[in-house]
This record gives C-alpha cells, sequence and structure tokens, in this order.
C-alpha cells in the first residue's frame, strides 16, 4: 500500500515553528528585566562583624536611595562605621527589631586626647539615647592649681600645641552628695577651657564608679552607647513581606517600595489593608501600558503544541 512521505518542507516548517515560539516566549525574559532599584536594594551591607543590613540603612554597594537619609554605614579596615553631624563612630551592633544600634566614637578609640574636642551630638529627629545610656564630662585644660576638694577628679594630661594641659574626668555629674562644698567644686570645673559629653552604658559606667583611671575609662568608651532610629520605617515589613525592597524616595522624601516591575508607595501588591478595608483575594493583573504583554509559559507551550498538531494532520491529509 502506498505511504504519503512528509512533504521535504515539513521539518523546516516544525523548526522555524519552533524558533518562532522559542523567540516570542523568550522575549519575556529578555526584555522584561528587573528594575534596577530593586536589584541594587536587594544587597545587603557586609562589614566585619556587622552582616546581612537592609533598609534603614545605605550605603557600600547600596546607594543612597536604598536606605533612609542620615543613615549611611561606611567600611573602613573592616571596620562599619557612621558619621552623624561630622563625628564618626564606629558600629558595635546592630538590631533591626528593637531599631537600636550600638556605637562607639572613634576619636576615643585609644586615649581621652583627641586632636579636637567635639560634644556628642545627635539629630533629635532620627536618633535618640536608649534608657542605658548616661552621660559623662571630660574637663579639658584646668587651671594649674589642684582642684579644691581631692578624691573626687581623676586628672590626666594631654599634650596640645605641644604643651602639656591637664584634665579631669569624674564618674558622675552629680555633686550633690558634698553638700556646700558642691558649689566650688563646680566652680573650679567650669574655669577649665573646654570641655566634651561623651555617652556611656550604663554597665560600662559602673566599671569606672569603682575604679576611676583613664584606661577604664578608655575601655567604657570602646564599649559604646545604643541609639534609637526612626526612620518612619513601619512600612518596610508589609513591602518586604509582598516581595519589595525598602527604599527611600528621594523626591517626595518618603518611605518606597521597590518591586521587581517598578516601585510602589507601600506594597507590590497595592496599598496595605487598613482595619476597615479587608485583604483582597484576588489581584487582576496590572496594566502594562505601553508594552504589548508576552505570553505565559503554558499559553507557549499550548500554542506549540496547537502548531505542531496542525502540521501532523496537514502531513497525514486529515
Amino acid at each position: 500500500m502506498w505511504k504519503m512521505q512528509p512533504h521535504p518542507l515539513s521539518a523546516m516548517s516544525r523548526f522555524i515553528i519552533c524558533v518562532t515560539m522559542i523567540f516570542i516566549c523568550g522575549s519575556k525574559l529578555v526584555f522584561a528585566q528587573e528594575d534596577e532599584r530593586y536589584v541594587s536594594c536587594s544587597n545587603s551591607f557586609d562589614c566585619g562583624i556587622i552582616k546581612n543590613i537592609g533598609y534603614p540603612f545605605w550605603g557600600s554597594n547600596r546607594p543612597d536611595y536604598c536606605g533612609y537619609p542620615g543613615l549611611e554605614l561606611d567600611c573602613s579596615n573592616q571596620d562599619p562605621e557612621i558619621t552623624f553631624m561630622q563625628l564618626t563612630y564606629k558600629v558595635l551592633g546592630i538590631n533591626n527589631s528593637a531599631r537600636t544600634l550600638i556605637v562607639a566614637r572613634t576619636d576615643y578609640a585609644e586615649n581621652i586626647c583627641p586632636t579636637q574636642l567635639f560634644n556628642t551630638t545627635l539629630n533629635p529627629n532620627l536618633l535618640n539615647y536608649t534608657q542605658d545610656d548616661h552621660n559623662m564630662t571630660i574637663y579639658y585644660d584646668c587651671p594649674a592649681q589642684d582642684p579644691p576638694i581631692p578624691g573626687i577628679l581623676t586628672p590626666f594630661t594631654c599634650n596640645i600645641d605641644s604643651t602639656n594641659t591637664t584634665g579631669y574626668f569624674a564618674a558622675t555629674t552629680n555633686f550633690s552628695f558634698l553638700g556646700s562644698s558642691a558649689p566650688t567644686l563646680i566652680s573650679y570645673l567650669v574655669s577649665c577651657k573646654n570641655s566634651v559629653i561623651v555617652p556611656l552604658r550604663q554597665s560600662a559606667l559602673q566599671s569606672i564608679i569603682s575604679n576611676a583611671t583613664v584606661p577604664k575609662l578608655v575601655g567604657a568608651l570602646n564599649q559604646g552607647f545604643g541609639l534609637e532610629w526612626n526612620a518612619k520605617d513601619n512600612l518596610c515589613v508589609t513591602c518586604k513581606d509582598s516581595g519589595g525592597q525598602c527604599g527611600y524616595n528621594q523626591n517626595t522624601a518618603a518611605f518606597a517600595c521597590y518591586c521587581a516591575d517598578q516601585p510602589q508607595e507601600f506594597s507590590c501588591q497595592g496599598s496595605p489593608p487598613t482595619n476597615d478595608q479587608p485583604t483582597p483575594i484576588h489581584h487582576k493583573e496590572p496594566l502594562n501600558m505601553g508594552k504589548e504583554r508576552s505570553p505565559s509559559k503554558h499559553e507557549c507551550k499550548l500554542t506549540l503544541h496547537q502548531e505542531m498538531e496542525k502540521e501532523r494532520k496537514a502531513q497525514e491529509g486529515v
């Protein structure tokens, strides 16, 4: 019995169909690139002991739109650092859930005689001290005569402009326990030419109270102090849960949720529901204005199968 032979172009036809469908289906991967901000903000800050740090911090491989203004991190010789009001601090720890970080002044890392004297100053709209912090005042370039009350202040010497000067510090700023002698001591300290306020953790302060020495003070300062940040990042959880990356819109000065396709205000699934709005169960596919929708993988397979079936029937003369 004579059997119908396949047309010589049938193999070529099948090849053309396959190549065409692969090109159409693959165009979605080629042209639908992920948003650059989404990709950049998915990077974490890693430096030394500080790992996997994201919003509200930025710096290093995280551009400024990935974090809140004023919270830029830097990595110096594997030491994470942050700068507030022109003062640089070593970052000892970051707790995202508590929104706190532990920092220590780098200018007091080795001694208590920095080249320039600055108070610890913070932006109150961004940062606040924790309840565990305690301020200590260090006095510089004090009068040559000894303090009026011995044993209360701890002396130290600094070389400033090739001149040795005397300074003092005390483990307390409240001298009321001295009774009527307190004003005399306070008057002496006020006559010192400079003073610097440095925060300490309460636990570190206790070690100085028991043994007030310069090495003890340097060690306590290197333990750092706590700060609470207020970066309005309460929406970050909603953004992350929706598959987005948290960031900051420099133009609107507001939180931004960077999604794979484009930024959103709060979430990659739209605005977060309030108590008065039930959470939607079904989400319509967002309109891609100005672009033709690419077929899904299922649609590609279905179309390719249909074309192959047509070719088979044509060869069999159906």
